[in-house]
């Protein structure tokens, strides 16, 4: 995965070197000004200006240099960015003291560093400062000598035989063959930087007593890993490029080798500048050509490509060098217009699991789908923003599809609907009316149970039955609401039905089979969702009011016990006063017999009328709780029959909910069907319109020659009228001088007769 960032362009930093000692023997002139607290330079006497992204005069220090242009590509390294430092000038400017390619460990404290030591102490400096990451750096150094490319850092000098250049569409150019070395201090980097220093191809000519002879780039490939994150990896480059000199022979008076070098070192810069002034070019789409050149053939992600690249253009302020000056003021000045495309190097198998973390993201956007805009319980995942943002876009899509599909029908089923809305409310409504009503007529529900509440003295029975008068009220609301419900649906029964805002015109290319097909399934579909609603508002008024008696019966489960333990203690007392009564009973009778008995026989019919008295009591309270049994049982009897009836609209419900899914299918398979042809028709419409503009093409260019050639003859016939105007003419002409000379000589004939008569 790779995050793509927009046309960067190339900045550019002009160096100006003081004049050498040299220069001032020989009588040299500054020709460069510059503009103070302005990135501008003046050629002359001003007749020429240019302008670059830094611009830093003689006295201007490394360290300056460094801080201001470099610095802050060293710092994109570490967010993923590649990254390139290009020296160029004319031989002799100061583009090897400005990169510091001839740096040793011994000149570590001067100031006179340039800008490769820098760059590694800044690097190795940031990542100490970056804890939570683990790097790894590679070294390469290379150099491009009369074409070839040797390898700085083997021992063995290899040739350009055993290094070839390969373009990875990942990764960009990588060089096969050249030898890396791992470092770990900013001590063993120097220390490559020195190594190939040594090796590298150096020699005096007139103008540089220490003259590169060929262009060295040094790279550090750049690795790094965050600790808690190891699929977080990225990998950079940093090309360090310090170009050799352009140079004249007239100037450098070189000779056999170094005439060699020369001519190969122009020849690349002239490569390098042709890539340039094609890039910097506006016309897009234009032939870049990289591969004239091993130089610009690795400079290709610099140029172009995927890096933030920075050109450190070194010029020489002495008259003498003008033309060479301007040269290359204009070649940098070419160089701005290039524009780079970065991006964050991301490891290849990161980005392969970030891949695959995408399709992991898909494939919940179609459990989404599936489970309706929801993720499933099991599925324990927070939706990214890029999940959220396919979400939405999804459900907008959703939306709009569902909107031209029902704007067919909607403009003929909206009426159908709201009438077909009313009547299946309506028939609920009588089904949830009859089932209150025979809640109503329960026996139940009839009993006076105030009264009862008032005359009872126990006072858990009194709660209990309380509890039960609740639960007449419940049912009383319940039938209230019922009623109210109905009459809200007669009132929205009478208002009429406004088109929705969402109706759009039929197309007149629709058939009438379509049109018939889509308002069925939407009124199928109506049908269908409005009985699955009151079927699911009937069942969760059903299910309340099955929980609010079964709730009422678990309260009254222990009631019933103490009931029945009641009744058993009351059946044994009005036994033994059954008993008593009749023991009381026989005593009387024998108590008539006996006369002296008859004080004790009237204390004992006394206690015979109390006992009878204890006996009726008794009884009403057997037959009170009797009562209750029963309403328990008739109760429980509800609840079964409400569980009965649950059941069945339960299994209506999945029924119904098949049927939707089922019909839904249809329609989707049909209306796949349908667009297929509607594509198919627009195909064969848009090859009859494109056959048709083809023949009014044709019969365009037809008419255009037809009248291209009526337009011919018709010159043709003027220039021919013309031609026979102009021969009758000259034939007029000629018979009038050959008139005129007959008339002159019959007169010459005349004249000469008379002469002759005379004589």
């Amino acid at each position: 995965m790779k995050e793509e960032v927009k046309g960067i362009p190339v900045k550019v930093a002009l160096r100006c070197r003081p004049l050498l000692p040299r220069e001032l023997e020989e009588g040299c002139q500054t020709c460069l000004s510059f503009v103070p607290g302005e990135p501008q330079v003046v050629v002359g006497s001003g007749e020429k200006c240019f302008t670059y992204d830094f611009v830093f005069d003689p006295s201007a220090e490394q360290e300056e240099v460094f801080n201001l242009a470099v610095a802050p590509l060293i710092k994109g390294i570490f967010q993923g960015y590649n990254a390139t430092v290009l020296a160029y000038g004319q031989t002799g400017s100061g583009k090897t003291f400005s990169m510091g390619s001839a740096y040793t460990a011994a000149q570590e404290n001067e100031p006179t560093v340039g800008v490769i030591p820098r760059v590694i102490q800044l690097l190795f400096t940031e990542m100490d400062k970056k804890v939570d990451f683990e790097f790894l750096l590679k070294v390469s150094y290379l150099e491009i000598y009369n074409e070839e490319i040797l390898d700085l850092l083997s021992p063995s000098r290899e040739k350009s035989s055993q290094i070839n250049i390969r373009e990875d569409p990942k990764e960009g150019i990588k060089i096969i063959g050249l030898t890396e070395k791992t470092v770990s201090l900013a001590m063993d980097t120097v220390s490559c930087l020195e190594q190939g220093n040594n090796c590298r191809t150096v020699a005096s000519t007139a103008m540089n007593s220490q003259s590169s002879r060929s262009h060295a780039i040094f790279t550090i490939s750049v690795e790094q890993r965050k600790k808690s994150d190891k699929n977080s990896t990225f990998r950079c480059k940093l090309h360090l490029v310090d170009l050799a000199g352009s140079e004249r022979q007239k100037k450098t008076k070189a000779e056999g080798d170094r005439l060699k070098e020369g001519i190969n070192i122009n020849r690349g810069l002239l490569c390098l500048g042709n890539v340039i002034s094609a890039l910097g070019d506006d016309k897009k789409g234009g032939f870049i050509p990289y591969r004239d050149s091993k130089l610009t053939r690795l400079l290709q992600d610099s140029l172009g490509g995927n890096s933030h690249t920075l050109m450190i253009a070194c010029v020489s302020p002495a008259d003498s060098n003008l033309e060479e000056t301007v040269n290359t003021l204009r070649y940098a000045d070419r160089a701005r217009k290039i524009k780079n495309k970065p991006i964050v190097n991301i490891d290849p198998q990161t980005a392969e699991l970030n891949q695959l973390k995408q399709q992991v993201q898909q494939l919940q956007v179609l459990l989404l789908q599936a489970h309706g805009g929801t993720l499933p319980v099991s599925i324990n995942v927070e939706p990214s923003e890029n999940l959220q943002s396919l979400m939405e876009k999804n459900h907008s899509l959703t939306e709009e599809n569902e909107k031209l599909s029902r704007g067919l029908s909607e403009a003929a089923g909206q009426t159908a609907q709201m009438l077909e809305r009313i009547i299946l409310t309506e028939q609920a409504n009588d089904k949830m009316s009859v089932k209150l009503e025979e809640l109503k007529q329960h026996p139940a529900c009839k009993l006076d149970l105030q009264k009862l509440i008032e005359s009872l003295d126990d006072q858990e029975l009194k709660e209990n039955l309380e509890i039960i008068h609740s639960l007449q009220h419940v049912i009383t609301q319940l039938s209230v609401s019922q009623d109210e419900a109905a009459l809200c649906l007669a009132s929205a029964a009478d208002v009429p039905a406004e088109p929705s805002a969402a109706q759009v015109e039929t197309s007149p290319n629709t058939s009438r089979s379509s049109e018939g097909f889509t308002t069925q399934h939407a009124l199928r579909q109506a049908q269908m969702s409005k009985e699955l609603l009151e079927l699911n508002k009937a069942l969760a008024l059903k299910e309340a009011l099955a929980k609010k008696i079964t709730q009422n019966d678990s309260h009254l489960q222990p009631i019933q016990f103490q009931y029945q333990d009641n009744m058993k203690s009351l059946e044994l007392e009005v036994a033994s006063l059954q008993k008593e009564k009749e023991d009381l009973l026989f005593l009387l009778n024998s108590a008539k017999k006996d006369v002296n008995q008859a004080k004790l026989s009237e204390r004992r019919r006394k206690r015979l009328q109390e006992l009878e008295g204890q006996i009726i009591e008794l009884k009403k309270k057997l037959n009170e709780q009797s009562k209750l049994l029963k309403l328990k049982e008739s109760t429980e009897h509800t609840v079964s029959k409400l569980n009965q009836e649950i059941r069945l609209m339960k299994s209506q419900r999945v029924q119904l909910m098949r049927q939707m899914k089922e019909d839904a299918e249809k329609f989707r398979q049909w209306k796949q069907q349908k667009d297929k042809e509607v594509i198919q028709l627009k195909e064969r419409d848009r090859k009859r319109q494109y056959e048709l503009l083809k023949l009014e093409k044709d019969f365009q260019k037809q008419s255009n020659v037809l009248r291209r050639k009526t337009e011919e003859a018709a010159a043709a016939n003027r220039r021919l009228r013309d031609a026979l105007q102009k021969q009758r003419e000259a034939a007029d002409k000629r018979k009038e001088s050959q008139s005129r000379g007959m008339e002159g000589t019959a007169a010459r004939v005349k004249r000469d007769y008379a002469s002759f008569e005379g004589l």
